[in-house]
């Protein structure tokens, strides 16, 4: 797992200047540096030096593309100005002795601080510098302590709870990098699901956010056991995102992403499975799972009431698999907050993961039945699984969601915690006078032709 690192910049006053009339109008820019390897979806914040002497501005980053033989593009965002530049001396006399000398090579010449010589230098330059202490806290060492409290159970709940957000936010095609500004609880704090430490969950009350969201089928009883309700947007998507369980954090059982796609009015439910193993090649999911066969007995039996409702007979309402239920085997899951990328694992439909049961092929060496990443053969990985929801290409059909509600109480009550994703559409801002006059709770192609209203 790489960890949250920082990067040097020196630069010329002149440069500086070229640099702030050449930002984007979201105030970013790219520099071109020598090549570094650093995760995208890791965070990175750039230490600036504008004349050389003093750290004079501190930005988010992130590695670009390659500029050249042994060159990379490093995206700077918007800077944020030191009230009073921190001299590079006082930046290294007030680190460790430790750290001293990887600091001083990277404040000489430029290039990627190495993560504990990083979050010493951010504890120092807040004390130096408190003005940019909101934009560098959460790469501080303590942090980090914070972090290393959280129990195994804790962090194995936790990481399933992100991954369902991050793949909702990835279906939804909005940014992830919220996500990496993730707190973890401070002493005596009880968390009770990953949106307690989002910056937004703390800026909103959780009424005002679901408050539009009574018209999804079964969301009543989501509300019921609602512990937190965080929207997301983007110029043209909404997301919003309700995780609800039972359960203390450390007692939950698992975790199901119900994703709804309010355009097409059309539901995913994906349930997570841990595998054993630590990697691709050694992960390995037992049969029989004993608790798996009641989950699919589950699903099974709400299959057969979908399969009873109208056949679907709109555009907008075709799916190529009118099933909503699919698996993600995970290799065992590492908590990484400081990552925006989604967790790898095998998405396996319903249909086909009865077939994969029924495989003899499927029995080890010694008599058991186990899943593996080299016998499964064809699976959706996380592009292709994104990509067939994101257009509602695969799910429930408008007629088929209706009838979800009973199936979303019993989740509900299974002691797993239940993301449950609404992305809709944001309408155009020219037709905002519009909207009222529209049903925008159903595909366009179904809405009956329009009254004539007079406005004002």
């Amino acid at each position: 797992m790489a960890d949250a690192a920082g990067f040097v910049l020196n630069i010329g006053v002149g440069r500086a200047e070229e640099l702030q009339a050449e930002a984007d109008g979201r105030g970013v820019f790219p520099e071109v540096v020598p090549d570094f390897a650093h995760s995208r979806n890791v965070p990175l914040t750039c230490l600036i030096s504008v004349g050389g002497r003093s750290i004079t501005h501190v930005a988010p980053a992130r590695r670009g593309f390659r500029a050249g033989v042994g060159l990379r593009r490093l995206n700077i965002g918007p800077m944020i100005e030191l009230a009073a530049p921190v001299s590079k001396r006082a930046l290294m006399t007030a680190v460790g002795l430790r750290f001293r000398r990887h600091l001083a090579q990277r404040l000489r010449n430029g290039g990627l601080i190495p993560p504990a010589t990083f979050t010493a230098a951010v504890d120092a330059l807040m004390e130096l510098a408190p003005d940019v202490r909101p934009a560098l806290v959460r790469f501080s060492a303590t942090r980090r302590e914070r972090l290393a409290r959280l129990t195994p159970e804790q962090r194995r709940s936790l990481a399933m709870q992100k991954d369902t957000l991050t793949t909702a936010l990835a279906i939804a095609d909005i940014d992830r990098s919220p996500i990496q500004e993730w707190d973890p609880p401070v002493e005596g704090e009880h968390a009770t699901s990953f949106l307690d430490g989002l910056p937004q969950m703390r800026e909103r009350e959780d009424l005002m956010v679901v408050a539009d969201l009574m018209r999804v089928p079964g969301f009543e009883f989501v509300r019921e056991v609602a512990h937190g309700a965080v929207q997301f947007e983007s110029e043209r998507t909404r997301l919003t995102v309700v995780m609800a369980n039972h359960l203390p954090l450390e007692e939950q059982l698992g975790a199901d992403l119900v994703y709804f796609n309010e355009t097409y009015r059309s539901f995913v439910i994906v349930q997570y499975k841990a595998m054993e193993g630590d990697d691709d090649e050694g992960a390995v999911f037992r049969l029989p799972s004993p608790q798996l066969a009641l989950e699919l007995e589950r699903m099974e039996r709400h299959l057969e009431l979908l399969r009873g409702c109208p056949p679907n007979a709109t555009r907008q309402g075709y799916r190529m698999l009118e099933n909503p239920f699919f698996l993600k085997l995970c290799p065992r899951m590492q908590f990484a907050p400081d990552s925006q990328a989604l967790v790898k694992g095998m998405y396996l439909t319903l249909d086909h993961w009865k077939l994969i049961e029924a495989d003899e092929s499927m029995v080890g060496s010694r008599g058991g039945r186990i899943v593996t990443y080299g016998n499964v053969g064809r699976h959706l990985d996380n592009s292709a699984f994104v990509r067939l929801v994101a257009d509602a290409w695969v799910g429930t059909t408008v007629e088929q969601s209706d009838v979800l509600e009973r199936l979303i109480r019993e989740v509900l009550a299974t002691g797993r915690t239940v993301t449950f994703a609404v992305k809709s559409d944001k309408p155009p801002p020219d037709d905002a006078e519009q909207v009222s006059a529209i049903d925008v709770t159903r595909p366009q192609d179904e809405q009956e032709p329009p009254l004539t209203v007079s406005i004002g």
